[in-house]
């Protein structure tokens, strides 16, 4: 415990207290009148057909059976219930929108105000911001979602979950944005400033001068894209201080990231929590994008990467595809989403993933979920049994490995490219586990040594693969 939350932000820990302490709020009896802009969204698929029946983590459920806050059913999957991203789905025939109609009535009538689940913070912020997209699609929200969904906006304002950070905290920002435009709120606006506040210190604090999101999951990369995308499409309707040109920048540095982390099926590659299915594909955000009168050319003509601040070093040619983690688990303050994959790599070759890390198929606390995060679900090497970065929980990790040296050679006919690792320390040889990829001449080399200091002679470990015929 004490290796994990010395890492922790100060305001973290303050804000955690006031994130348990009693809310004496009362809602709201009316409410704002509301505005529409024209706005352009990534379709949700496979979610839903009746409003009955919910697909969520490879899990199908009844609402009529379960209900919006059965503990029988993992969080997660109660989560997703009350995101509504079924609102989304591509075609909006009047009998679906009826449904629809039908189950956001559903929920104002059985979620009390402030009570369960669909109340805390990040789903509220999803449902908001996709009971937003459904009024500037349709304009069918009821008075009365009307009243409850500005009754979520002020409960979501009051305390943002300013405890965790993160993409948690981006996307609170983001649904009050989206109620600023559906209600009106101008710049003298309380929730206004504060979500203006949020988003410019966060832009820079999440997205890194490589492209890269700082959480460094390619699936929450993704992820960001789209919440880039989505609020761009605000501008017109926000004060004169929104970061329009800043989004963009992001955008197009995001955009290059994500070109060269999946790969040419569009899957993403698996390093930290990931999984396939759940972003929008790059194909998917490059055409909103150009929708939306972004037409750019991502990714590079050359066939070595290397993003310093992620830490992430890609080889790609018309043969093989070979992604790399050379650099630090994530932002020391919000590891959640992170794996003990330190130097870990993944490897297509002619379009076909031939070495892969494990992804994620479950959160919470399940002995799967810690097999996933650990360094033996992943291309790289585990020491005793034990992880390189000590994950436990489902999103705590205690002492984690440390990049202390990279090496970088990319000449004309020679790459090369190393890091070293001392994620084992705490162990009594203290040895630090160094892997180097070299791509010569068709031949594609990792080698691995593994060095401790009450060693006499270091353990090397070589793998070749020829590529070029």
């Amino acid at each position: 415990m004490y290796h994990t939350v010395k890492y922790l932000k100060i305001k973290q820990f303050v804000w955690r207290v006031i994130h348990y302490l009693p809310r004496f709020q009362t809602p709201e009896t009316s409410s704002p009148k509301t505005k529409s802009i024209s706005f352009f969204n990534i379709a949700k698929l496979g979610i839903t057909e009746d409003y009955n029946k919910f697909l969520f983590l490879n899990e199908e459920n009844q609402l009529s059976k379960v209900g919006w806050d059965n503990f029988f059913q993992s969080k997660l999957w109660r989560y997703n219930l009350h995101y509504f991203d079924c609102l989304n789905q591509l075609e909006l025939t009047a009998e679906r929108i009826e449904l629809q109609n039908n189950i956001i009535n559903k929920w104002v009538i059985e979620n009390p105000y402030g009570k369960g689940t669909g109340w805390e913070p990040y789903p509220t912020s999803l449902r908001i911001i996709n009971w937003v997209k459904w009024q500037f699609r349709t304009g069918r929200l009821s008075n009365e979602a009307k009243l409850s969904l500005w009754n979520q906006v002020n409960w979501l304002a009051s305390r943002p979950e300013y405890h965790l950070l993160g993409n948690h905290l981006f996307i609170n920002a983001k649904a009050l944005l989206f109620s600023c435009v559906i209600f009106g709120l101008d710049e003298n606006s309380v929730i206004s400033r504060k979500a203006l506040n949020i988003l410019i210190e966060e832009l820079d604090e999440q997205f890194l001068e490589d492209g890269a999101h700082f959480e460094l999951s390619p699936m929450y990369h993704a992820l960001a894209m789209e919440d880039l995308l989505d609020l761009y499409q605000l501008e017109p309707a926000l004060p004169s201080n929104f970061p329009s040109q800043q989004i963009l920048k992001k955008y197009s540095l995001g955009m290059n990231w994500l070109a060269l982390m999946k790969y040419g099926n569009e899957q993403l590659a698996h390093f930290n929590d990931c999984a396939n299915g759940i972003a929008p594909t790059f194909k998917e955000l490059n055409e909103l994008g150009v929708k939306l009168g972004l037409k750019q050319s991502f990714g590079t003509n050359k066939n070595f990467s290397h993003f310093k601040q992620s830490g992430f070093a890609v080889f790609k040619n018309e043969k093989i595809h070979l992604i790399a983690d050379i650099g630090n688990i994530g932002p020391d303050y919000l590891p959640g989403h992170a794996h003990a994959d330190t130097l870990s790599f993944e490897l297509a070759i002619k379009g076909q993933r031939v070495i892969v890390n494990s992804g994620t198929s479950e959160y919470g606390l399940s002995n799967e979920r810690l097999r996933q995060r650990s360094t033996s679900a992943h291309s790289t090497i585990e020491i005793d049994g034990e992880n390189s970065s000590e994950v436990w929980s489902g999103f705590r990790v205690a002492r984690r490995a440390r990049i202390t040296e990279v090496e970088v050679i990319d000449e004309d006919k020679k790459l090369e490219f190393a890091a070293v690792h001392d994620g084992y320390r705490r162990k009594a040889s203290k040895p630090f586990h160094k892997r180097k990829w070299k791509v010569n001449d068709g031949v594609l080399e990792i080698i691995d040594e593994v060095t401790g200091s009450g060693n006499s002679n270091s353990i090397e470990i070589l793998l070749s693969y020829r590529y070029s015929n």
